[in-house]
């Protein structure tokens, strides 16, 4: 008769059936952990005010206390998008196209157009990487507009925005166009309905940087009457008093 065969003993059936279990929980788990993994951190678009980007200076003295003044001010009285965004540096951004806008003798309205774009386009920074193809600049404007030292540039940039936007517009036809649609016809993006709805806050941002830079009034004195005081202890010790 043979002998029957040696059964398992506990320890062997035991460790047999935690690895079993061990092996039913892999396959339960494996499919849940590869489901959530990391999520890919959204890239940085030029039009996001929040987004994190490389970034150039606007002024080449830098900001100002006046700038960050005007910032505090601004963020209390924006409206659209750019409401608890301004900064230093951001005034800083729009000061500097406003210049260009004056330096080249236009009207104020062209500075109100050129501000309403960079709002849209690059929420007033001066975007040193390319986040949309080739677009550089307070403007986004494309390789074919010029170098990359000239789109960085913020007077140069502003210049090339307004030329553009003479030839669409000539005869001065600008000043009267709605805002929106002379942004958009220089930019020719693929969203037109972005820029009208940011031109009032770009028409606020304009007079707050304007009226920083008004020269002071003259101080009024009002008449000054002059009279003579001799001094009572001597008669040479004459003095003009102002009354």
């Amino acid at each position: 008769m043979s002998a029957s065969p040696s059964r398992p003993g506990r320890g062997a059936l035991r460790l047999a059936g935690l690895t079993a279990m061990a092996m039913a929980c892999s396959l339960l788990v494996a499919p849940a952990a590869l489901a959530a993994g990391p999520t890919p951190a959204p890239s940085a678009k030029a039009s996001d005010v929040a987004a994190q980007r490389a970034l150039a200076a606007c002024d080449p003295s830098g900001t100002t206390s006046t700038d960050s003044a005007l910032a505090a001010q601004l963020n209390g009285s924006l409206k659209a998008k750019m409401k608890g965004y301004m900064s230093a540096y951001r005034v800083s951004c729009a000061r500097m196209v406003v210049k260009a806008v004056r330096d080249r003798g236009f009207n104020l309205r062209a500075a109100v157009i050129a501000i309403t774009t960079t709002i849209v386009e690059s929420s007033i920074d001066n975007i040193s990487e390319e986040l949309d193809h080739d677009s550089l600049g307070l403007f986004q404007q494309r390789a074919s507009w010029g170098t990359v030292s000239q789109r960085l540039n913020p007077d140069w940039a502003t210049n090339a925005f307004l030329k553009k936007m003479q030839s669409k517009y000539p005869d001065e036809k600008w000043l009267t166009a709605p805002i929106g649609e002379i942004c958009q016809a220089v930019q020719v993006s693929a969203y037109p309905d972005r820029y009208q709805p940011q031109a009032g806050d770009a028409k606020i941002i304009v007079d707050a940087i304007v009226a920083s830079q008004a020269p002071p009034d003259p101080i009024d004195y009002g008449v000054l009457d002059f009279t003579l005081s001799d001094s009572f202890d001597s008669n040479t010790n004459t003095r003009p008093v102002i009354k």
